[in-house]
């Protein structure tokens, strides 16, 4: 007899076939899920590179700008060609020579342009790449240290007695000394004050040029002459912190603080610090004795009573909070104002303006040369610090 065998069912070879397939779309979903993944993670790796490099050009160009402010702030035209100076000084020459800089791996560059009394500033950050920019900017504006110019060369509050020599010139008006109490020309017959010449070609015209016109003397030991205003109590009467405040617009303690002041020194250090400031205000913090050649005001030396070429005079304000001795042959170019007395004793010159809320006085063997200059009083206005302009900071 014949066995009859069970054929092999068809779905018991198919269970295989089901597993392949749920095994293949499992490595297929994995795959896919894996390459999700990967450019999930190469695309954060994108952003975070991207964002980066962005802050790596924001913080380039935030440096570049924070430089800019802080040369400017100190002098836009260190080399008087009447050019804004680049920003970067390179060389360690206290004269910027480049608007390019490095910030790290980032670099920046500066560009700068005057605008209506004020000076723009953009500053332009490029990431190590340079596939990444950012752009700020800021106005700056400087605030007049001396809001109120004076208009005559010598002012005391007190008397004025000179038992030396000096010679007070105003080329520019006829007006020379303006003090609260007597003016004591002394008896040396160098003593004079010198007025325009009425007589000269150029009269009155040259009065609008300073230092062009011919002079001829107005008072001298002999006689005082109608330039010379003393006893006037509009000045006299007032106290030392009132007559700072004409002239400077706020209170000596509040100018102090106010920021513009540039350089603070002791009495002890005063003759070297101030030696060769130039744009400056100088605020010396008591009594001192300048008894130095000391030079203020000019970026060179002046010897005895020579006068800075305009190329190199970049004036300065020098304010003595206390009594001032001036002794060796100091040389001023701007406006020294002294919150107590003065005393002379050397070769004093003085190019612009000098005021002293006490008494000024000279001794026998002292001599002393004033000459008004208003265009060295203007420029005074670059001495002050310059400020970013609130409102105008922008973030491109």
């Amino acid at each position: 007899m014949r066995a009859i065998r069970t054929p092999i069912c068809s779905p018991c070879h198919q269970r295989g076939v089901s597993t392949l397939i749920f095994a293949v779309l499992v490595l297929a979903l994995t795959a896919i899920v894996s390459l999700t993944t990967f450019d999930f993670v190469r695309q954060e790796q994108v952003l975070s590179n991207n964002d980066g490099r962005a802050r790596q050009a924001f913080e380039a160009a935030e440096a570049g700008l924070a430089e800019a402010l802080a040369y400017l702030g100190q002098g836009a035209d260190r080399d008087n060609d009447d050019v804004i100076d680049p920003v970067f000084d390179t060389d360690s020459d206290g004269v910027g020579d480049s608007n390019r800089a490095a910030v790290g791996t980032a670099t920046v560059e500066v560009a700068t342009a005057e605008a209506g009394g004020q000076i723009a500033v953009t500053a332009i950050g490029f990431s190590d790449d340079r596939s990444a920019t950012h752009v700020v900017s800021q106005r700056l504006s400087v605030t007049d240290p001396l809001p109120n110019d004076p208009s005559n060369p010598m002012i005391a509050k007190g008397k004025v007695e000179i038992n030396g020599s000096a010679t007070v010139h105003n080329q520019e008006g006829h007006s020379t000394i303006w003090s609260g109490g007597e003016v004591d020309l002394g008896s040396n017959n160098a003593t004079a004050t010198e007025v325009p010449d009425m007589g000269d070609s150029g009269y009155p015209l040259c009065m609008d040029t300073p230092m062009t016109c011919s002079t001829v003397s107005s008072s001298n030991k002999l006689s005082i002459g109608l330039d010379v205003i003393e006893s006037d109590t509009s000045i006299g009467n007032l106290t030392p912190s009132e007559l700072f405040q004409n002239f400077f617009g706020m209170t000596p303690e509040n100018y102090r603080n106010s920021g513009l002041v540039t350089m603070e020194t002791t009495p002890a250090d005063a003759n070297a610090d101030v030696q060769l400031a130039t744009h400056q205000v100088i605020w010396v913090d008591g009594d001192v004795s300048f008894t130095n050649n000391t030079s203020v005001g000019c970026s060179v030396a002046m010897q005895g009573n020579n006068l800075c070429s305009a190329a190199e005079t970049e004036p300065s304000i020098l304010i003595i909070d206390g009594n001032a001795s001036f002794e060796g042959t100091p040389n001023f170019h701007g406006m020294v104002f002294v919150t107590g007395n003065a005393s002379i004793t050397g070769n004093m010159t003085v190019v612009g303006s000098i005021i002293i809320a006490g008494e000024l006085s000279s001794d026998a063997g002292g001599s002393m040369d004033v000459f008004y200059n208003s265009a060295v009083l203007a420029d005074l206005v670059n001495a002050g610090n310059r400020f970013g302009v609130a409102g105008t900071w922008k973030d491109f």
